[in-house]
């Protein structure tokens, strides 16, 4: 059974043309950032479409997991600080997976019942803290409330279907990049480069220059193949 249909452009095209839509059409567009290659490339494609129908600057949302590789708290300060982005650097003192010890299978970001200098980190003066502790509410309508009545809310992530045959499914479930609208979030999820392999992000990034988390370069000195370099809490 034939699974991909050729379109006649290049990725990076098809990616800028699904993300300039989205501001053609006047949505509420908010770009979901971790600091991660392919969001990376989603925030890149996002001020290029930005830029040129006139929706400077790119709202973009962070949720601070407190544990991370430090370089990618470095290359998220450089975003945050650029013209371009209005960024919101959020955290919710939120329980993460603990893969390395059973009898306490958890640690909590930022730890409310810890001193914060006990912390291993502390967010930035800037970051602020929200109250809940459902990833959802990042990028939701409380954060990004619509400038006017009927205004869609679109978070844009860097999902990728090469990545995993679920992620493959729930692109083909949702017939598109765009997803249906999500009650439970009240906003659609848009994921722009689904299509891209791992050489279309390096290839994007280094052709044009952008920065990206150096952690990377680290990893791959490590793992030794780019499929292994991931950005994801412990």
């Amino acid at each position: 059974m034939k699974q991909e249909t050729k379109i006649g452009i290049d990725t990076f095209q098809a990616a800028y043309e699904r993300v300039k839509a989205l501001y053609d059409n006047k949505d509420m567009v908010v770009v979901s950032f971790s600091g991660g290659k392919d969001s990376t490339c989603c925030l890149e494609l996002a001020i290029m479409a930005a830029r040129e129908t006139g929706n400077l600057p790119v709202k973009v949302a962070m949720r601070d997991d407190e544990i991370m590789f430090p370089p990618t708290w470095d290359y998220c300060e450089e975003v945050a600080a650029r013209e371009e982005v209005e960024f919101h650097w959020v955290y919710a003192n939120q329980p993460v997976l603990n893969i390395y010890n059973r009898e306490m299978p958890y640690y909590w970001a930022f730890d409310p019942l810890l001193k914060p200098e006990e912390w291993v980190r502390q967010p930035p003066d800037y970051a602020y803290k929200i109250p809940v502790q459902n990833i959802e509410y990042v990028g939701g309508p409380e954060m990004f409330p619509p400038e006017y009545e009927g205004q869609r809310l679109i978070n844009i992530t860097g999902l990728r279907v090469s990545e995993s045959p679920s992620r493959r499914m729930g692109l083909h479930s949702s017939k598109g990049y765009l997803t249906k609208y999500q009650s439970a979030s009240k906003k659609h999820l848009a994921r722009p480069i689904y299509d891209w392999l791992d050489g279309d992000v390096w290839k994007f990034i280094k052709e044009n220059n952008f920065k990206y988390n150096k952690a990377y370069d680290v990893m791959l000195r490590l793992n030794g193949g780019k499929s292994t370099c991931r950005i994801a809490p412990p």
